[in-house]
């Protein structure tokens, strides 16, 4: 196990945020700006933000680099081609202003103010590129769409919402929006670039929650809200209407809670608010037998094929059911329980105030061939599904309510689950696991909100992140689930085997010298040579004791 942490008292005013590779840590103490290595924690770049600009910070957001760019899973598990390289881009933003940063420059590199003047900023992204800029004002009164490049914005007037109401085309870069000028919804496809519109559409949906484009390129679904039912409009990259999927008569219908493409786009899950799945690939053949003994093939696209259900009562004929546990040393571990098992239900615990209803998360694996869901009737349970036999492959039960899931960036079946304990863990399952795991960091009294991210990974080890307000720390594990410096029987090598140096981070501020300028970490240098004095240094393994 090993920790990063502060040596000097400093507050994260906005949880550390890693990119979408792993390879880096956005880090905000006092007055500055970190960018670390997630290997060895040597700090890659660092910058002085404006006064007060650390308290006021509500956003920080990495450009999505694997936006335009295909993977591919070996044998081992191991994906490739994901990252896009070389594109480290950030930005930060309070009500007043945006700060862009590249990691390979020492300033600041471009700023934004007066983008939102009489509202809130609501929302914020990285467009399709690196030079584009979007930016939302509260109230869905307009959208923004800067350029780094030209110094310009576009102004969209009324878009329906911040996280779901846009999508961008992989390959392309085209833009399709959901708007609501009037009395009905409106689907705009806009040109990559110089954003002009390309087609409008008027919508046959009551009030339209969300767009996704397919992961290849291909397709668009709207996804209508709970009170038209369970429908969900499929369409063509360029907007036209090519079927609307809705629900049975006969089966109950409480409207789509989430929609979610799988990373290769040849299926898409929907959520209902009844707690099921249902799961439509892109393309399936039905074969029909006629009276004189012939048979006929149909090519259908987008037709229901499995329906996962979160029953009150876990029965997994092939699979398994695991249950948290509570050891006599207050120990926490999975425990494989018997079937037929009850979880608990939403009423079970006290910090739910009141009724919650429909799904999420939930998740694709990388390859699409593994789907984790959360149903909030039972909000401490995870189902894994498997897309390949399209039955439950195994539920994992927990003592709190669960937060998050993340599927592993490069290994196709690792996930890591965060629930709403006080304590610092995360729980990790593998399918090659004999038993999924429980990991306590060694973290102070947390604080506030906690965040558990993946980091990037070696071919002999994992890593993951877990912040809160006060502290961050790093676990690196085997690929086998084991803390990297203890056997595999569970004997403590001792300390000198557990560290690895370098990798005791000290998360507090870099010190500015009397003349202004700015000292960054560099490869090998502890802080206490950058600054050229000596420093105490606190005990990294005082959690052992």
């Amino acid at each position: 196990m090993v920790p990063l942490r502060q040596r000097q008292a400093s507050k994260h005013f906005v949880l550390p945020v890693p990119s979408v590779d792993g390879d880096q840590i956005a880090i905000i103490a006092d007055a500055d700006l970190s960018i670390r290595s997630s290997a060895n924690g040597h700090i890659i770049q660092s910058y002085i933000l404006p006064p007060g600009f650390s308290h006021s910070c509500r956003f920080i957001r990495w450009y999505p680099a694997t936006r335009a760019k295909g993977s591919t899973t070996g044998s081992d598990g191991h994906v490739t081609g994901h990252a896009a390289g070389g594109l480290s881009r950030l930005l930060l933003a309070d009500d007043a202003r945006i700060m862009i940063y590249d990691v390979t420059k020492t300033q600041v590199y471009a700023e934004i103010t007066g983008a939102t003047t009489l509202t809130k900023l609501a929302g914020i992204e990285f467009g399709y590129t690196l030079d584009e800029v979007m930016v939302f004002s509260d109230f869905g009164w307009k959208l923004q769409i800067w350029s780094l490049m030209t110094k310009r914005a576009i102004e969209i007037k009324d878009p329906k919402s911040v996280t779901s109401s846009y999508s961008y085309r992989p390959g392309t870069g085209h833009l399709a929006l959901l708007t609501r000028p009037a009395a009905h919804d409106m689907l705009l496809i806009m040109a990559p670039g110089c954003y002009e519109v390309l087609a409008t559409w008027e919508l046959a949906t009551v009030d339209a929650r969300g767009v996704r484009y397919s992961p290849d390129g291909n397709w668009l679904v709207v996804w209508d809200a709970a009170s038209a039912g369970c429908r969900v409009l499929f369409l063509t990259a360029d907007g036209h209407h090519f079927k609307t999927y809705s629900m049975p008569q006969h089966e109950l219908n409480l409207g789509v809670s989430c929609v979610q493409w799988s990373p290769l786009g040849d299926c898409l899950a929907i959520g209902d608010y009844g707690g099921d799945v249902t799961v439509l690939p892109k393309n399936t053949v039905r074969i029909d037998t006629l009276l004189d003994g012939f048979t006929t093939a149909k090519a259908l696209q987008f037709v229901p094929r499995f329906r996962f259900s979160h029953a009150p009562t876990i029965d997994i004929p092939d699979g398994t059911v695991w249950q948290e546990e509570i050891g006599p040393s207050l120990g926490r571990a999975y425990a494989e329980t018997g079937q037929a098992a009850v979880p608990p239900s939403q009423d079970s615990f006290a910090a739910s105030k009141e009724k919650m209803m429909g799904l999420g998360p939930m998740k694709f694996n990388i390859d699409g061939t593994l789907l984790a869901s959360r149903s909030s009737a039972t909000p401490s349970t995870l189902w894994i599904h498997s897309l390949k036999t399209g039955r439950a492959l195994t539920a994992l039960i927990h003592h709190s309510p669960i937060t998050s899931v993340r599927w592993h960036h490069t290994i196709h079946d690792l996930l890591l689950v965060q629930c709403t304990t006080p304590e610092p863990r995360v729980y990790l399952w593998r399918a090659s696991w004999s038993t999924p795991r429980v990991h306590n960091l060694p973290l102070k009294a947390p604080v506030g909100h906690m965040r558990a991210c993946w980091l990037s990974s070696d071919e002999r080890s994992i890593q993951f992140v877990l912040s809160n307000t006060n502290e961050t720390a790093i676990e690196r594990l085997t690929l086998d689930g084991e803390e990297v410096g203890r056997q595999e029987n569970g004997e403590d090598l001792g300390p000198e085997a557990m560290f690895d140096e370098g990798n005791s981070l000290d998360l507090s501020p870099v010190k500015i010298p009397g003349d202004g300028t700015q000292t960054n970490g560099t490869p090998g240098q502890g802080l206490a040579t950058q600054l050229g004095h000596s420093l105490d240094v606190d005990d990294t393994f005082h959690f052992r004791r």
